[in-house]
């Protein structure tokens, strides 16, 4: 599905449709692209349209789908059960300890969400992600690693799809299991603005992939968006801290972030 921008007097300010790489992607040092489309409405902004159709690895991001589908079999107790850590050391020093979901979804814990998936199996694994046409699909490469660095695959138009129907709940889950996933992705309520979102990153031959998906709340207007970029070394920390601020750039650039 390719979204086409129209209407775009609908929205409150200037938009930039562009096919042409935006400077900002090149002040970062990243190849990259965008999407920002309001929730109820048809109106998009799009940098970069051929590449937004591109799909990525989802890496974390499908934290947000893997805990819709663990809510949903009711594999884990709520958001409150707690799994005991195994003992293996991760880079990560906030992974190594018992967590639960409302934790380990901020932490983005990789081997939480392994047990999740070891426990929905293969075979629901992938019903849900035909029911809700997520990407291409694919589970192959192991139920524990397949949006890992396995073969599931996934594009930026199909991540505002997926976000679209999220917030509406319109996703075939319950209700309160949208909302539950919804208040996970909370990252900033302030003044005149509340922001929701979920990184990814993940590995392309020798690029690293970088992700942050989410939605903005501006006055009693939803927009939801798809940031994902390319770059030379996935440990690199200015390439992970460059999801969060290009995608506040790019949200301010629009008046969505003050």
């Amino acid at each position: 599905m390719r979204y086409i921008v129209f209407a775009l007097l609908l929205l409150p300010f200037s938009a930039v449709i562009a096919d042409e790489p935006d400077p900002i992607f090149s002040e970062f040092g990243v190849t990259g692209s965008f999407i920002l489309c309001e929730i109820d409405s048809d109106s998009c902004i799009i940098l970069d349209s051929e590449r937004c159709g591109q799909r990525f690895i989802p890496a974390s991001t499908f934290k947000i789908v893997n805990s819709l589908f663990a809510l949903e079999s009711q594999v884990i107790d709520g958001t409150t059960e707690v799994l005991k850590w195994d003992g293996r050391r991760w880079a990560v020093k906030s992974w190594n300890q018992d967590q639960d979901m409302e934790h380990a979804f901020q932490r983005s814990c990789v081997w939480f969400y392994q047990e999740l998936a070891r426990r929905i199996g293969e075979k629901q694994m992938t019903s849900y992600l035909r029911d809700i046409r997520y990407g291409n699909m694919s589970i192959g490469g192991g139920i524990d690693r397949f949006w890992l660095d396995g073969d599931l695959r996934i594009s930026q138009e199909e991540q505002i799809d997926m976000l679209r129907r999220l917030w509406k709940e319109e996703l075939p889950f319950r209700t309160e299991v949208q909302k539950t996933v919804k208040r996970l992705m909370k990252l900033e309520d302030k003044d005149g603005y509340t922001f929701y979102g979920k990184t990814g990153l993940g590995e392309k031959g020798e690029m690293a992939i970088g992700w942050l998906v989410g939605f903005i709340e501006r006055g009693d207007r939803v927009f939801c968006y798809a940031l994902n970029i390319e770059g030379p070394d996935v440990n690199d920390s200015t390439f992970r801290r460059a999801r969060y601020d290009m995608t506040r750039r790019l949200l301010k650039r629009y008046d969505l972030m003050p």
